[in-house]
């Protein structure tokens, strides 16, 4: 079988149609099918919290596992984790993310808690957060117009 070039134009046509497509929704996909990793200390005056937190993004659907330790000078270590099922989408830029469901444990309020948002402590409770492609191998997650912690891809 042998091509001419009008079939050969078409192909090119028909390539140089799909190719922005496909890249299209590649970078879609990317967005929104990730999973990162991040390791965060909080500190305030004489206590601390060092967590390992986890966000997987699935098309409109997440979750959030975090497992770590609050240590405050004098007092005994206490191992906290929390689990959070959340939908989410975006909006100008921004993802907004509400809580499905939430499991922090231990369950007694800690002091450190009161600085972090709803959204992590209670079901259909919202945040809105911009995460930015920093590199290949992971984001930036901004709070408020602030950096809030660097996540590495999974």
């Amino acid at each position: 079988m042998k091509m001419t070039s009008r079939s050969a134009f078409g192909l090119i046509i028909i390539l140089m149609i799909a190719a922005p497509l496909l890249y299209a929704w590649y970078i879609h996909y990317q967005q929104n099918h990730f999973t990162c990793e991040s390791h965060l200390i909080i500190v305030e005056d004489d206590s601390w919290v060092d967590s390992l937190m986890t966000f997987t993004f699935n098309n409109g659907n997440g979750t959030y596992d975090s497992t770590g330790e609050y240590s405050q000078s004098g007092q005994q270590t206490v191992i906290v984790s929390n689990k959070i099922a959340f939908n989410y989408w975006r909006e100008f830029g921004r993802v907004i993310m509400v809580s499905n469901e939430t499991n922090e444990l231990p369950k007694k309020d800690e002091r450190f808690r009161q600085h972090i948002p709803d959204f992590f402590h209670y079901r259909d409770h919202g945040i809105s957060v911009e995460i930015l492609p920093i590199n290949a191998s992971g984001y930036l997650f901004t709070f408020g117009n602030s950096p809030a912690f660097y996540c590495a891809k999974g």
